[in-house]
């Protein structure tokens, strides 16, 4: 049925009889036909993992195919609810451990968000920014030989003792992660006490670290340090650089 020639026409239109809505009466494609040649855009997303990426080789110095190829290792997930007018409003907590065994380093980076995926995004970034150096006897296994690298979390005890060349590493699951991703490969260990996975982590980390400063042990920059036992006066230097896996250095009072 042919149509006026005014149509469409709206309520000003020429027509006043012509109905509210428009018409579009002549073929239109819904689809564009692509160009094969056409490079195809990269995603939002893409580029803002590559603007993190960037960011942290900046602030620690790695390469970007460093960063790619650093060990990576989820210590505990721990999903939390919270109620609310609109439902269960749910978030994710991510911990995760973050080595390179070629540099010797490794730390551990905590990530909350509603999303999965960005709460592990957030843990990587952190884990990297955390990673510290782990002074490695002969570059496989940790300082001590002999004796006992012992560190106390809250309720959580780690012993670490280092071992002899193809002893490989015998100690739990959690902490094998932490000494495969910071290079070690020659050790044993015990836990005592609460086996929490991210107590352990720290525990086990303060060692490694080398930041843990034992009792009597003083300051650290030439403080006194007080007596462990009654009568047995106090201990020398080389009983403090064995139970912290390295050297001491002697640091001038006047700071």
């Amino acid at each position: 049925m042919p149509r006026r020639p005014a149509f469409p026409a709206g309520p000003r239109g020429i027509d006043p009889d012509a109905p509210l809505h428009k018409h579009v009466n002549f073929p239109v494609p819904f689809l564009r036909p692509v160009d094969p040649n056409h490079p195809k855009p990269e995603t939002r997303g893409e580029d803002q993992a590559m603007k993190q990426m960037s960011v942290l080789g900046a602030l620690t110095g790695l390469s970007m195919s460093e960063l790619r190829g650093l060990h990576k290792y989820v210590a505990k997930v721990m999903m939390a609810a919270h109620q609310t007018k609109k439902g269960k409003m749910r978030s994710f907590g991510v911990w995760m451990i973050v080595g390179s065994p070629e540099r010797g380093l490794v730390g551990m980076g905590r990530g909350r968000d509603e999303n999965m995926g960005r709460a592990r995004d957030k843990a990587f970034r952190h884990a990297v920014l955390a990673m510290d150096y782990v002074n490695r006897f002969e570059q496989r296994t940790v300082w001590g030989q002999g004796s006992d690298l012992v560190a106390q979390w809250r309720s959580t005890k780690v012993i670490i003792r280092a071992r002899p060349p193809g002893f490989g590493l015998q100690v739990p699951h959690i902490i094998h992660r932490i000494m495969t991703a910071c290079g070690i490969r020659d050790a044993s260990a015990t836990i005592e006490g609460s086996r929490s996975e991210v107590d352990v982590v720290n525990c086990a980390l303060q060692i490694l670290h080398g930041g843990y400063n034992p009792p009597g042990f003083g300051s650290g920059t030439g403080g006194k340090g007080r007596k462990q036992d009654k009568g047995a006066g106090m201990r020398s230097i080389k009983d403090f650089e064995r139970q912290r896996g390295r050297f001491g250095v002697v640091v001038d009072k006047r700071l």
